[in-house]
């Protein structure tokens, strides 16, 4: 590997053992976030600009934005892969937090499979399911791939559509 800033990002991820695996593919960096199971392979060409940033909250702690010459962005932490959601496919939707991870997504869908289990909740299941459409389309913007949390989603919301009880989490 010789593109510097590939190097930077291959050595945050080995100073911070058991988030991600990486392995060298010619010029590429095959990124594998450990939690979800998420591919992202990072192309020299395609970096505009990588930051090293410390966590205000524990100094401590730092992780790395990857600016992408598409204007896109994401960024390496403690939690895997963080990224903007996209609203491009559900409107503006007022979020708490500029970037999510897929530890956000998982905790946001049981959140969704216990409300949608609750027969007069439907409106606010509904508002569940566009937050993680919103999510899922933002790691897709930056290359991850999503199928099968988007499965999951659409599974929900076809039994919301047609009226079929949406079984809590802890029966499933």
């Amino acid at each position: 590997m010789k593109h510097p800033q590939l190097m930077s990002v291959d050595q945050w991820i080995r100073a911070h053992p058991g988030i991600f695996s990486v392995q060298e593919n010619g010029d590429d960096l095959v990124i594998t976030e450990n939690f979800s199971r998420k591919i992202r392979i990072l192309k020299s060409q395609e970096i505009e600009r990588i930051e090293e940033k410390f966590n205000s909250a524990v100094l401590t702690e730092s992780y790395v934005i990857i600016l992408l010459t598409s204007g896109n962005q994401f960024v390496l932490s403690a939690q895997g892969f963080a990224f903007p959601p996209d609203f491009s496919n559900t409107g503006d939707i007022p979020l708490p937090y500029q970037v999510y991870c897929f530890q956000d997504f998982q905790n946001i869908f049981e959140r969704l499979r216990h409300v949608a289990s609750e027969e007069d909740r439907k409106k606010e299941s509904l508002e569940l399911i566009l937050v993680l459409l919103a999510i899922l389309d933002g790691a897709k913007k930056i290359g991850l791939e999503v199928g099968r949390e988007e499965e999951q989603v659409n599974a929900v919301l076809s039994q919301l559509e047609r009226n079929i009880p949406v079984p809590p989490p802890h029966l499933q």
